[in-house]
């Protein structure tokens, strides 16, 4: 065999063997040909909860208007849950106002026959 022939053969077997690597890092293709995207890196975790604490970042022991505004269902019954309308709401106050809102929702369940 002369030289030829063996680099020949030498870039045929190189080529045989790199090939299968070059298609692994291809990119998936959908059924249609097209390909996919690469999977989105959104969490997979919960979202972190939040508590009183978390809100009240002047730590008086009650929330205002403005310490609510990143909880919008909070930020909506402030100032129902705000029992002596003095822009504070309390802990208690919210306890109450959940309590009664429970109550009610509870009544109203019972009025139109549904458990």
């Amino acid at each position: 065999m002369n030289n030829a022939s063996k680099l020949s053969g030498l870039i045929a077997l190189a080529a045989a063997v790199a090939m299968p690597m070059a298609f692994a890092q291809t990119a998936p293709t959908t059924d249609d040909g097209m390909q996919s995207a690469p999977p989105s890196a959104a969490p997979t975790a919960e979202p972190k909860q939040v508590t009183w604490a978390d809100l009240d970042t002047d730590k008086d022991g009650a929330l205002s208007k403005e310490e609510v505004t990143t909880v919008p269902a909070l930020a909506q019954v402030f100032d129902d849950a705000d029992a002596d309308a003095d822009g504070k709401l309390t802990a208690d106050e919210y306890k109450a106002h959940a309590q009664t809102t429970n109550a009610d929702a509870g009544a109203a369940e019972s009025d139109d026959g549904s458990q």
